[in-house]
């Protein structure tokens, strides 16, 4: 359900930095978002992440992170227009990456700093928030 035909014409890295500026969210939703791809993965061995499924992934790790951890968040149809998704389509993503998990969306303070020094080693401290090239603009499919 996470993979799309045809793939993505944003790069994951533009992808990314289109979340970190519009998400307007903590760090530490992240590092949640990483914690639940991983679970996943080990749930489902036979999930891969590709670049058929990086994207769709990443943004619905980062949604139910959001929206577990931030005090603050915005609607569905908010995060679909980031991503380039219809809000049904990112709600569908949502609900089946919840229940893929179980519902289980707790992260122990032991668990969440193995993978907050894993993010420390792999993304540099001085990234900063700025605007991405092109607009924040919804998909018309």
């Amino acid at each position: 359900c996470f993979h799309c035909v045809p793939p993505p014409q944003v790069g994951i890295a533009e992808y990314l930095g289109r979340i970190r500026v519009y998400f307007d969210c903590g760090s530490e939703c992240y590092v949640l978002a990483l914690v639940y791809i991983d679970r996943l993965i080990k749930l489902l061995p036979q999930m891969q992440v590709t670049k058929l499924s990086v994207h769709r992934l990443l943004i619905t790790s980062m949604l139910v992170a959001v929206k577990f951890y931030d005090d603050k968040f915005y609607t569905n149809a908010h995060y679909a227009k980031i991503g380039g998704l219809r809000v049904e389509e990112l709600n569908a993503l949502e609900r089946r990456f919840c229940q893929l998990l179980g519902w289980r969306l707790h992260v122990k303070p032991e668990e969440f700093k193995v993978y907050r020094d894993i993010l420390r080693k792999v993304v540099p401290t001085d990234v900063k928030k700025e605007e991405p090239e092109g607009q924040c603009e919804a998909s018309q499919d």
